[in-house]
């Protein structure tokens, strides 16, 4: 009996070690909230922009057909504040704008502690107004929006990044500092309640699944199609409708990889495999049934589950790539001749830095002197002879 407890102590005690451990030594999935930072502030953007010419009707002063709604959600009462219909319309797209900035603000990652809090507010505000636009992402992103509150989601690929880079270069000390430990926490904290989020929304996604005799028969992906609010591509529909054993793929693997998707996660072969198939999975929603917001909201959340070390990889082969892409833009253009031939100032047109610019018309002097060039001279052996020789 003794023997036994002493090896569940021990075990008790190892665990909480490398749960410790695992909690405060480092902030993990920063490549992955950052992916996720950026992937919600484009989808806000790209919906906001689209939404612009129908603001007033779907959340200004036209939506009154969904007040009712509105009257007996639970949500705070100082939202009214924001997004009033009864406002005049300069102050509700002063607001629309400012919940535009906002989401741009965090695609760059400026200032995203205080920039995410704000956007929430406003966000949570605007949709509120009607409830009956939208789809599951939109209640999807707000609770992720809650939980990175509490995490570093702009440790890479922001400006944050850059100005904190730049405040370790010149030795400024953080005030902060020690601190850090608790941040660590709370950053990991928040990335477990993401992921445990997503792990509900799919396992509960497949038992709902696996009780409809569709789902069962392996025919449900046709049904789906076969709905006009669903087909937005229906050649493409009815081509995959044809197949019976497709179909029937399609439809076992979504329950298959939904179901068993948190355990997929604990190997890297089958983790890869459940990334690239659930991805595949909400692609094809997105494209073929219409849902891109709910589409892009589900793989920007996927995104903390790939490891930090194949972003670094990735990052390592695209950064020669886009520095080249960079320079190229930032390159001057390019000027003409006086006879009109186009001449490159950067390239091989170009003086180099041992020659002295001449003014056209002047004479540039006589040659170099015999025997004067230095070990990096040209060989006068062989050097093309001048009009004075020949």
């Amino acid at each position: 009996m003794s023997a036994t407890v002493k090896s569940a102590t021990t075990w008790l005690r190892t665990t909480y070690a490398a749960g410790e451990s695992w909690m405060l030594d480092s902030r993990k999935a920063s490549y992955g909230t950052a992916v996720l930072r950026i992937g919600f502030g484009l989808i806000l953007v790209v919906q906001l922009v689209a939404g612009w010419g129908d603001r007033s009707l779907a959340w200004g002063a036209g939506r009154s057909f969904a007040q009712g709604r509105v009257d007996v959600d639970e949500l705070p009462a100082f939202l009214d504040l924001f997004f009033n219909g009864s406002a005049p319309a300069w102050a509700f797209d002063l607001q629309y704008l400012a919940l535009v900035a906002l989401s741009v603000l965090l695609v760059l990652g400026w200032r995203s502690r205080i920039v995410i809090p704000v956007l929430l507010v406003l966000y949570i505000a605007l949709f509120r107004t009607n409830p009956f636009i939208g789809d599951g992402g939109i209640q999807l992103m707000r609770i992720v929006l809650v939980y990175m509150l509490f995490a570093d989601t702009s440790g890479r690929w922001s400006l944050d990044a850059r100005r904190r880079r730049a405040a370790r270069a010149s030795g400024t000390p953080s005030r902060f500092a020690s601190w850090a430990w608790l941040g660590t926490l709370l950053h990991n904290g928040a990335v477990l309640l993401i992921a445990f989020q997503i792990f509900v929304v799919y396992v509960a996604s497949a038992m709902y699944k696996i009780q409809g005799g569709m789902w069962q028969h392996g025919t449900a992906i046709y049904y789906v199609f076969q709905l006009d609010e669903f087909s937005t591509w229906p050649q493409v529909t009815e081509l995959i409708g044809r197949s019976g054993v497709l179909v029937a793929i399609l439809s076992y693997s979504a329950v298959f990889v939904q179901l068993f998707f948190p355990f997929l996660l604990l190997r890297r072969p089958t983790r890869i495999l459940a990334l690239v198939a659930i991805t595949g999975m909400h692609l094809g929603i997105g494209v073929l049934m219409g849902l891109m917001y709910f589409s892009m909201t589900m793989i920007a959340i996927d995104a903390i589950f790939v490891r930090d070390v194949t972003y670094e990889g990735v990052q390592r082969r695209l950064a020669p790539v886009l520095r080249r892409t960079w320079d190229r833009i930032r390159r001057r253009p390019a000027a003409l001749s006086p006879d009109g031939v186009e001449a490159d100032l950067d390239g091989a047109g170009a003086p180099r830095a041992d020659e002295a610019l001449v003014p056209a018309g002047v004479s540039a002097g006589p040659g170099p002197v015999e025997g004067s060039a230095g070990a990096d001279g040209p060989d006068p052996s062989t050097t093309a002879p001048s009009t004075a020789d020949r």
